[in-house]
Parts: structure tokens; C-alpha cells; sequence
């Protein structure tokens, strides 16, 4: 299950309620991120499963989609229904962003 930047600008544009999960490292996340976004770099993740809703929408986003590619794979193997990688990702991302 993929979407595009736009599609995902879209949706939060316009008010739809999505879990949006940055995979990338803290110094990534902290440079430009969505607005939003939960940090959870790629190698936390399986740990923090239980911060995620089974049911929710998850949009997961890195700089090129390859993790965030590995990080969706992981979720639905967990039985997460839901889960969407977000491309390009955010070496693309035009957007808003936010910044620590």
C-alpha cells in the first residue's frame, strides 16, 4: 500500500485524522518534519508497537521510502490493517514542516 506526498498533504490539509510515523533518525526528525509526525526511527520500532492503534490509519515516512517501505512491511506483519508508505518521502516533501 503506497501514497504520494501529495495525496498525504491532501488528506491532512483538509482535516482527516492520520497517524503519521517518521521512521528516520532523531537528527532527521529534528531538521524538517511534518507537522504531527510521531519520531520512531526504524531500529525502535518493534519496541513501540503498543504506542501505535491497531486500527488506525498509519502513514509511515522516511527521506526516500525505503525505510519507511520496511517500516510499513513490519507493521502488517503485525497485524496493523491499515498502513501506508508515504512516497517519495521526505527528501520530496512540499508541505508544511516543522522544525526543532
Amino acid at each position: 500500500h503506497i501514497v504520494q506526498n501529495e495525496e498525504l498533504q491532501k488528506r491532512i490539509e483538509s482535516g482527516d485524522k492520520v497517524t503519521i510515523v517518521d521512521v528516520r533518525e532523531p537528527a532527521e526528525y529534528a531538521f524538517k518534519r511534518i507537522p504531527g509526525a510521531v519520531s520512531m526511527p526504524l531500529g525502535e520500532l518493534e519496541n513501540r508497537l503498543k504506542e501505535l492503534k491497531i486500527d488506525d490509519e498509519i502513514h509511515v515516512v522516511c527521506r526516500t521510502g525505503n525505510r519507511s517501505d520496511m517500516a510499513a512491511q513490519q507493521l502488517s506483519e503485525k497485524g496493523f490493517k491499515n498502513v501506508k508508505n508515504v512516497l517519495p518521502g521526505m527528501s520530496e516533501w512540499t508541505g508544511p514542516t516543522k522544525e526543532e
